[in-house]
């Protein structure tokens, strides 16, 4: 018997997006055959995807061709990524009759109140059209959440597949460096944390590793600190880079999207055995204030982000606690591989 047939589409995130690529695909390997379709370029490692198609083109052109593949009779099931993607999904789930699957990434009315390229008329608008669609698939698709905070888009209770690590490598000696991982944005602290980083003695090198606009990497390297902008890199080199920093940094502004919500990259970094420096919002606070090698400061405060660096790399004692507790963070912080296929299997046979 041949294996089932599963459709992992996203036109908007990057081929290697951690969660798509190297957590799901990976998780589903074992129980069916996988095609991927995402934009250029193609994945790094074709490990575990029997087909990748390359969507083309720019974001409308993307959009259709994943439509038509989500309303092919080609697959058993689908799974889509992308808020974009929402009315194609709800529309092939009710013609044809396979079930499809939305990964919900983001809080994403919040998201769009903060996006920098929407116009600042229209942001109210589509947030309210997004949380609509959102509600309209939970009727016709099943959901899935990386993140609990985000159930309360919903009306029912869908399972969290919570973003967490799948493997990150062994903790190494320091280079002194300052490391942060992510998308590049000032809704992400980005640029206070390059503020921060000009305060410091001693000049560390501040790690980027994330896609970036070209206007905010121009803005980024004109400061007088030591930057390197590292651009988006397959999930192991950024963890290996990661690994020998003195200090990761995830630096959010308090904003809805991200009140509520664990950063990855903080869990990457304490699992390596990194310490954190981190803006203190409820989801952040609730998940890891009582690890070893955590400093919480507030958010948008380039001050006490600064000071909070400046101590985390001048006492080793930091650096060793979190050494010491990346087991125990390994070990409660883990990508729930079993249960994702548990699903997977469950609606495949539904």
């Amino acid at each position: 018997m041949s294996s089932p047939a599963i459709l992992v589409v996203s036109t908007v995130h990057r081929a290697d997006d951690t969660r798509i690529r190297e957590k799901l695909i990976r998780s589903l390997e074992p129980i069916a055959s996988v095609t991927y379709a995402s934009r250029p370029p193609a994945p790094s490692d074709p490990g575990g995807i029997d087909q990748w198609i390359e969507l083309r083109g720019g974001r409308a052109r993307r959009n259709v061709a994943a439509a038509r593949l989500l309303f092919s009779r080609d697959h058993d099931l689908a799974v889509v990524h992308d808020p974009e993607l929402l009315p194609a999904a709800i529309l092939a789930s009710l013609a044809g009759r396979r079930p499809v699957i939305v990964d919900v990434h983001e809080n994403v009315p919040a998201q769009l109140r903060t996006k920098e390229w929407v116009p600042r008329m229209l942001r109210g608008p589509l947030a309210w059209i997004a949380a609509v669609l959102l509600r309209l698939a939970e009727r016709t698709c099943s959901i899935t959440l990386a993140e609990p905070g985000y159930r309360r888009l919903f009306s029912r209770d869908h399972p969290v597949f919570a973003n967490y690590p799948d493997a990150l490598p062994e903790p190494a000696p320091s280079d002194g460096s300052i490391v942060y991982v992510g998308d590049v944005t000032r809704a992400r602290g980005v640029t206070d944390l390059a503020r921060a980083v000009e305060q410091l003695p001693g000049s560390p090198v501040l790690r980027v590793i994330g896609p970036c606009p070209d206007e905010l990497r121009l803005e980024l390297e004109r400061l007088s600190i030591k930057v390197e902008m590292l651009g988006p890199r397959p999930h192991t080199e950024a963890m290996d880079t990661v690994a020998r920093a003195a200090v990761g940094v995830a630096p959010l502004r308090d904003v809805p999207n991200y009140r509520y919500s664990l950063p990855t990259k903080v869990i990457e970094y304490l699992g390596s055995g990194v310490p954190v420096v981190a803006s203190d919002l409820p989801g952040t606070r609730e998940a890891i204030e009582d690890l070893p090698g955590v400093k919480l400061v507030p958010p948008g405060d380039i001050v006490a982000l600064a000071e909070a660096l400046g101590e985390t790399l001048a006492d080793p004692a930091h650096r060793a606690a979190a050494q010491a507790g990346a087991g125990a963070v390994r070990s409660r912080f883990r990508w729930p591989a079993d249960d994702v296929r548990a699903y997977y299997r469950n609606q495949l046979q539904a």
